[in-house]
């Protein structure tokens, strides 16, 4: 299968082809908000490293983080796709990053904390609901910085993780071919921690009218 990976939920973001599940060609960049400066000059020497072969599909990174910059993404996704013919799949971004079980926790702003489970559910947690579940002893990793932690008086095994596209392609291939499938046929679209606080839009801002 030949894969263009996509992941945008952070400041670091990276972008990777596999072909025949081999990297063939990787890129990262740092930017709080522009995303889409760096993402295309990525995606054009992608696709001339794909040159005629076929693209299976693109795999985008879908938080949670940056909701702009997962939209972003998701929009060059669905272009690719469309010239190319692939599928378009969202998939979260901490799930390579939890591969060994542990917790993945972030500041989800306004006073909550989001939190990977185990089980791959993510909830917003107060701070002493977060305090709580930490008190468990589970092993936990963060994407956010020791300073971060520091000042909330959290401890964590792992700190200043960042999602890669090229982890997007690992957890994809650690699914089952079933799983695979009940992924694919879901919506692309950003992981919210929350419901989004908005007028549900006719169309997704990714998608293409016709």
């Amino acid at each position: 299968m030949n894969i263009i990976a996509i992941e945008c939920s952070q400041p670091r973001a990276s972008l990777c082809l596999s072909l025949a599940g081999n990297v063939c060609a990787q890129a990262s960049w740092h930017t709080e908000r522009n995303h889409d400066a760096h993402l295309f000059p990525a995606l054009e020497k992608a696709l001339s490293e794909l040159g005629d072969e076929p693209l299976d599909m693109v795999l985008v990174g879908a938080g949670p983080g940056s909701y702009g910059g997962v939209r972003v993404a998701l929009a060059a996704a669905v272009g690719i796709a469309t010239v190319k013919g692939a599928r378009v799949v969202a998939i979260g971004s901490w799930d390579d990053l939890a591969a060994d079980g542990a917790l993945i926790i972030s500041d989800a702003r306004r006073g909550g904390w989001a939190l990977r489970r185990g089980s791959g559910e993510i909830v917003v947690l107060t701070p002493d609901e977060l305090h709580a579940e930490l008190a468990g002893g589970s092993t936990v990793y963060t994407v956010e910085s020791e300073e971060v932690m520091r000042k909330h008086n959290l401890s964590v095994a792992k700190a200043g993780l960042v999602p890669s596209a090229e982890g997007l392609i690992r957890s994809w291939k650690a699914l089952t071919p079933a799983a695979q499938e009940e992924l694919a046929a879901k919506p692309a679209e950003p992981l919210y921690v929350r419901p989004p606080h908005i007028t549900a839009a006719k169309h997704k801002p990714w998608e293409i009218r016709s």
